[in-house]
């Protein structure tokens, strides 16, 4: 297949461009640096502007959006919010536009989300059907989500893949964790109660082709393994496979003082996520229990 990849040099994005070329398909990416367009496998195109190359879709079979500011990225000032909010729902309302207006458009698309859509809600479970928190990522979500639905269901299948904390030594949470475990002051943030929903990257991008794979998969799925766990748990696991003592704890008005609203939202929301979608359409899980996981991370 030939497939649309928006978000390509990212985190979840380099690897599973990869990976699909690897197993035979062929990727274009739209790219916001215009000196990084080729006109062969990159595009230039401008969300914010509402500007994009229409060469990047000839041909093309499915969509992959993963492009988005980085939620965890400094604390959220209104400038900020403003930049998470054009990232996702301006970037999306475009790709979806533009392939409405398409006289053959790609069979799927397949948008970037995450779990915070649900908020922070205790031990609660969670799954595709759950309502949004009405908090900043709730909204955030519902916006982001909602421009999906503009897409004709009977001409372009459409996806929202809410994903939890993606684990890999590569990238994201887990490698901004792993120098300070090592050296043996990892901590446990705030009350250590708060669920932490999570996949593996390798998953992760298992999820991704099962859902291309799958036409009766559409609408949001939780991209989280079936086994959460609390953040006290994770830390100790991970202070135990790398063979650290976790002793510290830094308080809930400590994670506030020095992350702000983003880290109340990010680090210390409880969210008992289940893949609820993906197990009914028969997905298994390669690491679903979270110590296996990380001995297979970073014992390699």
């Amino acid at each position: 297949m030939k497939i649309l990849v928006t978000g390509a040099t990212g985190f979840i994005g380099t690897a599973l461009t990869r990976h699909l070329r690897q197993i035979g398909h062929e990727i274009v990416s739209l790219v916001r640096n215009k000196s990084q367009a080729d006109q062969s496998e990159t595009f230039h195109w401008d969300p914010i502007k509402g500007l994009l190359d229409a060469n990047a879709f000839q041909g093309v079979d499915g969509v992959i959006h993963l492009a988005g500011e980085n939620i965890a990225k400094g604390r959220w000032t209104q400038r900020r919010k403003e930049l998470l909010f054009q990232s996702r729902v301006d970037s999306t309302r475009l790709l979806v536009q533009f392939i409405e207006s398409m006289n053959h458009p790609p069979a799927w698309m397949l948008n970037a989300s995450a779990v915070g859509i649900y908020g922070d809600d205790g031990s609660n479970l969670k799954v595709e059907t759950s309502p949004p928190a009405k908090d900043f990522l709730g909204k955030l979500g519902s916006a982001w989500e909602q421009e999906l639905l503009g897409l004709n269901p009977e001409r372009t299948r459409g996806v929202a893949l809410r994903f939890g904390l993606v684990l890999s030594p590569s990238g994201g949470a887990l490698k901004t964790m792993l120098p300070s475990f090592k050296c043996g002051v990892g901590a446990v943030l705030g009350s250590g109660q708060q669920f932490v929903p999570w996949i593996t990257l390798n998953d992760a991008i298992r999820v991704i082709l099962h859902c291309m794979d799958h036409p009766d998969v559409k609408g949001p799925v939780n991209c989280v393994t079936p086994n959460p766990v609390r953040f006290n748990t994770f830390a100790k696991t991970l202070g135990q496979v790398i063979h650290r003592p976790v002793l510290l704890r830094i308080p809930e008005i400590m994670v506030g003082w020095i992350f702000g609203e983003m880290g109340t939202a990010t680090l210390l929301s409880s969210c008992r996520a289940e893949p609820e979608k993906l197990i009914h359409s028969g997905f298994k899980f390669l690491h679903p229990e979270l110590t296996e996981a990380l001995q297979d991370l970073l014992n390699k």
